[in-house]
């Protein structure tokens, strides 16, 4: 594996350096494998001196693990640490000193490697009684065990910790003893010993663990009993065992109230998150995403749309899913204000792993799976190509006669093309396009982490290599990670450095709509083989199709060929030091820096003309894109008990700086044919671009509690933004919230282990793109060398206003049995004003749009999380969890001079805001009804539509998830189903294929009768009797500006997202092994729909834009993947 990776950075253009790199990291492995081979023998080759006078034990134990790498575990409970003692020793190994030192006192120690477990010697049991030796382990709800457990017999001082292994030996003085367990973050367990020799102990958390410290804005970290606001982490433990290339796909069905769509380009495409519904009509509705404290980026290179193009995922989605050690969903402008303006759609705070104090370990991860593509949709099979029922290879859809298999067809390529190499065949069904033309995916991950360090300074460094094959031919990603985390702690300065690098390779991504192979596939008629379209490029090196030359329909080959393709390449750099000076336990100064930088270069070329065979279309783009965002902040930090206060302060500053460069360049047709080259072309042309903005900041936040009941938190911050006017760039915002714990105030009946109830109110403001306030102007040349400026077609608002929004929500959350069973719900109003929009200009202005500030729109919604542990034996756990969300955006109000606002658009129909209405309302062509709602007919025999009408709209009524993780001893399983139930989206696969004649719903009415479309005469009010063929009638409706209420359908359904089982083997198969643990599991993701509405995919959406959820545009079919991960801890 190691020489195939070398090979291929070597290949990839940049050896030196990242060969350089992988020596380093295969050496640090190396030496992290040797040092656990080696551990064994240290306690017997390592000497130490030292010479000490009326000392504690404790301040012994310290001079030890100074000198050498030993680390000591023990309970101060148990071992008396105290006693004052004299040492003196030259030379000696670590089982002499340790005899001398506790000569004469009751502790017994154990070795293992270099860490040593102290422990109360047993005692001896009166000779009334007899004694019994009881073993036993103690472990987690996921089968890690657990070091230094306390183990007591109930009612005495004997007892012991549990060891390494998470083991326990111990001697009771009866049958009727107790054994209580406790470790802190669990709750403790007692088991009486009865007859039993061997006990094993599993610990579940702590209804404490409401009080866990969690990752807050500005990477704070908090109570999170606390907070005032809704925020929900999401268990990372399955990220790596479960994976996608996308972080953002790996949220779905995990967070109450939040909308996750990916775009069915697949790998490497874009992910849409919205937190809490869309808020804001100019498209911004994404949420900030932030790595250990710093802000990242998560725009795209580009998006597809109805005429094609090729989608790309979101920066943020680029996270190595390996690195990641907690996620915090913000859901609302209340709990990210300190993030300002970029946090008013929620944001997503991402903690990455670090490296922990001990002996260095190192970790296997390896993931291999596959991906198949599966056709929901429903195909005829008995009609072949044909216009009228008579077959012609000219025509172009499958309205030809039935095929029967036996009669002898002329082969297009022969015809059209005198290739005479191609026979004629069978007039006979091509049964499954999909299945046949697209191929299986796959993905090879392997993983190796390295961490460890002392108690002053830890080290975590990962290296990640990824390899990806999509289903579409020729289409394939490939990234490589390189992390390194570093922390330096003393008793004045904390100092801590991680650089995270990343590299991507792409080819090929599948284009979209209009011009991609789906829609290719569609139209194409059922009696058409693949076998003939397979070598796309015929003997004149022009592109064959079946339809024949100069026309539409392409040749899905030609559409993967590497000659007529694309490539990208992207390295990005995340970088972050933060320094903390300590003055006393209780103030601190923080200082952090961070930049997210990535460079992308990306290649788009067509070498073959696609359907002429008479012109030239070769064409070449070449962009070369950096974009750069810095990132300071420097923040005092107060955190202090008064009495029964506690006051949490902190005030400080930041900036942020942003900036981007742009140089592309183009040009068509070749000189030299096949030679892909920018020189080479004739038509060529040049364009550059650059922008930047700044961001300055000052903020604040102070949370005062009262006896740990009571919390009242208040945040404001105050933002000045370049891309504003300067009389308007200055916004400030605030926040409050006040949380109590009812449960800690009153008396509650005795199964409620916890009430909380909690509300807040924010006020954020967002800015705008740079340069809207100005004429912006762009070169260029005519005829060749006349130079000339051209203004920008959108008029500038010069007193533009910052878009506010103002939120305010509420919440009760709530544990029931000993937190075996909860409940947390939010319910949540914001409304949203000053929109900043680009609306029309008449066409005199000499411009096309202007910019105003105009809107309000008003959003609320509820949240529900639901929590349980049905089952909890020492052999058995199974957990449950539900989260459901629902959500309605209306428009308040647009402008005077507006009354309807378009989101986007395509052929079939377009997204709007009415005033009045709701978000995502779908405008398309409409069946005109009576009265009555039935359908008029003309006297045609076909129904009448009419333009402009609301059809439906695209946002769910609710979304929801159910997700399981049960485990019985080593072995696991989980599962997740994701739910939506309401909102529509437009199928133009549905249109296509009703309009070629490929759809099975097109079998009706083909016969001499006819069909009779269900409805009453215009003209009349009678109901129609008049018969029309099938073919005419899927024409008239369908085509490429069909009616859109006939093929609109509800996005309704629950899918199966993830499916995985485990296995950790056992610790005794390890025993005489260097190796810790090991877990396979067998994964699965979107494995299929349990139910849906639609006769298509409903997830279907070509990009992550907010118009899109309203078209499944001819788009890629559904995938299912399914494969194996291995876990090895050394």
């Amino acid at each position: 594996m190691n020489s195939v990776l070398i090979n291929e950075i070597i290949r990839q253009g940049f050896a030196a350096k990242q060969f350089r790199i992988m020596k380093l990291c295969l050496l640090f492995l190396l030496c992290g494998v040797l040092q656990g081979f080696a551990s064994s023998s240290y306690a017997q080759t390592t000497t130490l001196s030292m010479k000490l006078s009326d000392v504690s034990i404790e301040e012994v134990l310290n001079q030890i693990e100074e000198q050498s790498d030993f680390r000591f575990l023990f309970n101060k409970k148990m071992v008396n640490v105290s006693d004052k003692v004299s040492i003196s020793v030259k030379k000696k190994d670590i089982t002499q000193i340790l005899d001398q030192l506790f000569e004469g006192q009751d502790v017994a120690y154990t070795i293992s490697n270099k860490q040593i477990v102290l422990s109360h010697k047993n005692n001896v049991p009166s000779v009334a009684q007899q004694s019994k030796k009881v073993t036993g382990v103690v472990k987690d709800r996921n089968g890690e065990t657990i070091i230094g457990a306390n183990v007591v017999v109930k009612g005495t001082q004997n007892g012991v910790i549990t060891d390494l292994d998470g083991k326990f030996s111990i001697e009771v003085a009866n049958p009727n003893a107790v054994l209580q367990v406790s470790y802190i973050g669990y709750k403790p367990q007692e088991s009486e010993v009865g007859n039993r020799s061997s006990i094993e102990f599993v610990l579940a958390s702590s209804v404490e663990e409401l009080d866990e410290i969690v990752v807050t804005a500005l990477g704070i970290r908090r109570e999170k009993k606390a907070l005032g606001y809704a925020m929900q982490e999401i268990k990372t433990d399955g990220m790596s065992e479960n994976r996608s290339e996308s972080v953002a796909n790996m949220l779905q069905g995990k967070v109450a109230g939040v909308q996750i769509n990916q775009s069915t380009t697949g790998m490497g495409g874009s992910t849409r998150v919205v937190l809490r519904g869309t808020s804001s009509l100019s498209g911004n509705n994404q949420p900030l995403w932030v790595i250990d404290g710093i802000p990242v980026s998560d725009n795209t290179t580009g998006t597809a749309n109805q005429w094609g193009g090729v989608d790309y995922s979101g920066a943020a989605s680029e996270i190595n899913p390996e690195d990641i050690e907690s996620i915090s969903v913000l859901k609302g402008a209340n709990a990210a204000a300190m993030y300002g303006s970029r946090a008013q759609n929620g944001a997503i705070i991402v903690t990455t792993k670090k490296g922990k104090s001990g002996a260095m370990v190192i970790e296997y991860n390896g993931n291999l799976s596959f991906s198949e593509a599966y056709n929901p949709y429903e195909y005829q099979n008995e009609y072949g190509q044909g216009s009228a029922g008579v077959f012609s290879t000219n025509a172009k859809g499958s309205w030809g006669p039935k095929m029967d298999g036996k009669t002898t067809i002329a082969n297009w390529r022969n015809e059209f093309y005198g290739d005479s190499n191609y026979s004629d065949y069978a007039y006979a069904p091509q049964k499954d396009y999909i299945s046949d033309f697209y191929r299986t995916g796959s993905n090879y991950t392997n993983t190796l982490t390295a961490s460890g360090g002392s108690d002053n300074l830890t080290a975590r460094f990962s290296f990640s290599d990824s390899r990806n094959q999509g289903i579409t031919p020729n289409h394939s990603l490939n990234r490589q990670y390189y992390d390194l985390n570093t922390q330096f702690t003393s008793k004045f300065i904390d100092l801590s450095a991680k650089v995270n690098f990343m590299r991507q390779k792409a080819n090929n991504r599948p284009a979209q709509g209009e011009y991609g192979v789906m829609k290719m596939l569609i139209n194409m008629p059922r009696s058409i083989r693949l076998q003939d379209l397979q070598n796309p490029v015929g003997q004149d090196g022009h592109i064959v199709n079946w339809s024949g030359p100069n026309n539409e329909y392409l040749n899905p080959y030609a559409l993967t060929l590497p000659a007529n393709g694309n490539r990208d390449i992207r390295n990005r750099l995340i970088g972050k030091v933060q320094m903390s000076a300590k003055f006393t336990d209780y103030l601190k100064l923080t200082g952090r820096v961070g930049v997210d930088w990535y460079n992308d270069q990306i290649k788009n070329y067509s070498t073959y003309v696609q359907s002429s065979q008479t012109s030239d279309g070769s064409q070449y783009w070449n962009t070369q894109a950096t974009n750069q965002e810095f990132n300071a902040d420097l923040m005092l930090n107060f955190d202090k008990q008064f009495n029964d206060f506690s006051v949490i302060a902190n005030v400080g500053t930041a900036t942020t700086y942003f900036t981007w460069n742009n140089l592309s360049g183009s040009s068509g047709i070749f000189n030299i044919p096949y030679l892909v080259a920018l020189a080479n072309g004739r038509n060529q042309t040049v364009s550059e671009g650059y922008s930047k903005q700044r961001v300055n900041s000052v903020l604040g936040n102070a949370t005062v509690g009262y006896k740990s009941v009571v919390y009242l938190d208040v945040t404001a911050r105050n933002d000045w933004s370049s891309t504003l006017p300067s009389n308007n760039w200055s916004y400030f915002y605030p926040s409050v919230s006040l949380s109590g714990i009812v449960s800690e105030m009153v008396d509650l009946p005795e199964q409620i282990s916890f009430l909380k109830v909690r509300g807040s109110w924010a006020k954020v403001g967002n800015d705008t793109n740079p340069y809207v306030l100005y004429n912006v102007y762009t070169l260029g040349k005519t005829n060749g060398n006349i130079l000339n400026a051209t203004t920008s077609s959108t008029y500038p608002l010069y007193n533009l206003q910052p878009e506010e929004t103002t939120s305010a929500e509420g919440g009760v959350e709530m544990r029931m049995f000993n937190g075996r069973l909860g409940f947390d719900v939010t319910y949540y109003n914001s409304n949203t004003v000053n929109q900043i929009l680009n609306v029309t200009m008449p066409g005199s202005s000499g411009y096309e749009l202007k910019s105003i500030n105009a809107g309000k729109m008003a959003s609320k919604g509820i949240e529900v999380m639901l929590t349980g542990t049905p089952i909890q034996t020492k052999d058995w756990n199974w957990d449950i969890t539900l989260n459901w969300g629902m959500n309605r955006t209306e428009c308040v109000e647009l402008d005077p001079t507006l009354k309807r606002f378009v989101l986007g658009e395509t052929r079939v129909g377009k997204v709007v805001v009415d005033e009045g209405g709701r978000f995502g309302d779908i405008v398309s062509k409409a069946y005109k009804r009576n009265a009555e709602g039935r359908i008029l007919i003309g006297d045609n025999g076909m129904p009448i539509s009419e333009s402009d009408k609301v059809i439906g709209n695209m946002t769910p009524d609710w979304t929801g998830s159910f997700s399981t993780a049960l485990r019985y001893k080593n072995v696991s399983f989980n599962a997740l189903v994701d739910i939506r139930s309401g909102g529509s989206f437009i199928s133009t696969t549905d249109m296509y294929a009703c309009t070629a004649g490929t759809s099975a719903k097109t079998l009706v009415g083909r016969g001499a009768e006819g069909m009779v479309i269900n409805g009453v005469l215009n003209s009349t009010g009678a109901e129609n009797t008049k018969a029309v063929k099938a073919e005419d009638y899927y024409a008239t409706i369908g085509g490429a500006y069909g009616i859109g209420e006939e093929f609109l359908y509800d996005a309704s359904y629950a899918k199966l997202r993830e499916l995985s089982l485990g296995y950790t083997l056992p610790a005794s198969w390890l025993r005489n092994l260097p190796i810790k643990s090991v877990k396979l599991s067998a994964v699965g993701r979107d494995l299929f729909y349990i139910f849906k509405n639609a006769p298509v995919n409903p997830e279907g959406s070509f990009s992550r834009e907010d118009y899109a959820q309203a078209f499944e545009y001819s788009s890629l079919p559904p995938t299912r993947s399914y494969g194996f991960t291995l876990n090895v801890k050394f």
